[in-house]
């Protein structure tokens, strides 16, 4: 039972971050909650590593503030004792130039007492930063230098 119940918990707290309550969202967080992004801040401020449950609401407010209108589609959970993996494919549109980044999220959570005490994000971080800055990175990076 605490394995759905915890799979429940991670689906609601993705509805509500995701559609921008973010007082809803950070109620899900533990206190001291552990985070990482696998992304360049640089282009993605908002993520990167934060610890604790202000830092997190601080940057979800700044990736709200970023991307906006947000739309999921969730492709898989799995639920095991207190660690929830969901992946999923998202959309972000910039708020700052209407560019839309279309990628995909590999999201762990590790619950302690019913909160996220542990969240880990992954996603094609190359792909994104060449869709955010509409750019063939792959193409410049595969040309001869010059002499």
């Amino acid at each position: 039972m605490p394995e759905n119940l915890n799979k429940q918990r991670i689906l609601d707290y993705i509805r509500h971050g995701y559609a921008g309550d973010v007082e809803r969202a950070v109620s899900y967080y533990d206190d001291e909650i552990d985070f990482i992004a696998y992304a360049p801040i640089e282009i993605f401020p908002g993520l990167g590593q934060k610890l604790g449950k202000a830092a997190m609401a601080q940057s979800l407010i700044a990736f709200r503030a970023r991307y906006d209108p947000i739309a999921y589609t969730l492709t898989s959970v799995v639920a095991e004792g207190d660690r929830v993996a969901v992946s999923l494919d998202i959309t972000l549109p910039a708020r700052d130039t209407g560019r839309v980044i279309k990628t995909s999220f590999a999201n762990f959570y590790t619950l302690r007492k019913g909160r996220i005490h542990i969240y880990r994000q992954f996603l094609d971080s190359f792909d994104a930063v060449e869709q955010r800055l509409r750019t063939n990175l792959s193409a410049q990076l595969r040309q001869k230098p010059r002499v």
